[in-house]
């Protein structure tokens, strides 16, 4: 039972990485035909749809404490670097886009620890600086 939980893991860690790796080229490809706003606002809706199932049902047993963090989580997490990033892009390239991208784990401890007193350890910390050691790796290549 474990090797199929593993593997399972390993499976949604790639389509992730696929999704989140191929956004900014697809933001780059959308710009060409729609404004920032409508690539963000496009962006925006997909997520919405995409996590409404889920969202349905588990909003039934959340307090309003939990409303509130998942406001300030989805505006943080979603909706602002949504319009960011499309707007940005109009500028410069993806790769570079995609590189900045690279701080959003470090972004995202620093506003957990700050707003909703999390801790991190572990495998959390040496998963971020696997990953920005990557990007390091990328940049010094190119």
């Amino acid at each position: 039972m474990p090797e199929n939980r593993s593997f399972k893991a390993i499976i949604l860690l790639v389509i992730l990485a696929l999704i989140w790796g191929t956004s900014f080229i697809l933001i780059k490809q959308g710009l060409k035909v729609f404004g920032p706003t409508e690539v963000a606002t496009l962006r925006v809706s997909a997520a919405f749809l995409f996590l409404l199932p889920v969202a349905l049902t588990r909003l039934k047993g959340l307090t309003f404490e939990d409303y509130k963090a998942l406001l300030v989580s989805g505006l943080l997490g979603i909706f602002i670097p949504a319009f960011l990033f499309s707007t940005a892009q109009t500028k410069i390239d993806s790769s570079v886009a995609g590189v900045l991208n690279t701080l959003s784990p470090i972004c995202t401890m620093i506003i957990g620890a700050v707003f909703f007193k999390q801790t991190f350890r572990g495998y959390a910390i040496l998963g971020t600086l696997i990953g920005l050691g990557g990007t390091v790796m990328l940049m010094l290549v190119r």
